[in-house]
Parts: C-alpha cells; structure tokens; sequence
C-alpha cells in the first residue's frame, strides 16, 4: 500500500499532541517571577525598569548567570553579565497589567499594585515555591541600581551596537 493510500484509508492518523512548555515560559511562572523581582529588587513604590526585569529574570534562569550578575554589582572590575531580552518577560508584564498585579507609572517603571504586593506575600509564605528565586533574590536585593543599569546599557552599547564606521 502506498503513503497516500495509508493517509487516505485512515491507517495512518497524524493528531497534534500537547508539547511540554518548561516552567520557566509558563505565563503563570512567569508573572509571579516579575512580580518577585519587583517586590524584591526594586526600590518600593519607586518600580523597575523593564531592562532590569530582564537582566534579573535571565539571571535566574542559571547559577553561573545569577553568579555573573551578583559579581558585576559587587565588584568593579567585573565582566559585565550578559543582557538578554525574553519575549516571555515582555508576555508576562502584559499579563501582568492585564490581571492589575502590576501597572507602568509615568517613570516608565513597573510598579506592583496592592494585588500584587498580595501575590508576593503569599509566595513569601510558601516555604516550597520559588526556593531557588527566592535565594537569589535575597542575595541580589537591591544591588542592581539604576546606574549599574546605565553603566551595563552604555558598555554593551559601546561594545556591540554603536556603528562602527567600516569600508566596504
């Protein structure tokens, strides 16, 4: 029998199956993650920046990325960590302003509104959630400014997008 007389006859049935989505690009994850983040590296009622929701979040993703980062805020010297930008986070502040967890003032940061704040303190109480996150964060705390912000922009600006004029 030839393919398309399988195909055809139905002995051959082609279903689409759910594909596993890993925890860290699930919605949910990751609208209690940037809700973590800005309850817990951010200045208060003063926000984030969307450009720091992103260095923190990548950094989460590993050890040796969290490790990068902790490093750059701590030492002068360091090597400055990688600045990766995840459509996920993006995804996951809209969801966020949708389901009012979050809001973007005037500054153009990221503000957590009071169900929000309510989210954050219920993770805080679940000793089995966020575990790792929530290590990193303690250690991380408030250490990434605005201005290692600006100075990180600015060097990989300088290193990577400034156009270098070139001959062709």
């Amino acid at each position: 029998m030839d393919r398309q007389n399988l195909i055809e006859n139905r002995d051959i049935v082609f279903d689409a199956k759910p594909d596993a989505v890993p925890y860290n690009y699930r919605i949910s994850y990751k609208v209690s993650q940037i809700c973590f983040i800005i309850a817990k590296s951010c200045w208060g009622r003063s926000g984030c920046l969307p450009i720091k929701l992103h260095i923190i979040s990548f950094a989460l993703c590993s050890k040796d990325a969290m490790d990068k980062l902790l490093d750059y805020v701590q030492y002068d010297f360091a090597s400055p960590p990688v600045i990766r930008f995840d459509p996920a986070v993006n995804r996951a502040v809209t969801f966020a302003i949708a389901d009012e967890l979050i809001f973007q003032g005037k500054n153009g940061k990221y503000v957590l509104t009071d169900k929000g704040w309510g989210l954050v303190s219920e993770i805080d109480r679940d000793l089995e959630i966020f575990g790792t996150e929530k290590l990193a964060l303690s250690l991380l705390s408030k250490k990434l400014t605005d201005n290692k912000i600006k100075q990180l922009s600015d060097m990989w600006k300088d290193t990577y997008a400034e156009n270098k004029s070139t001959s062709y």
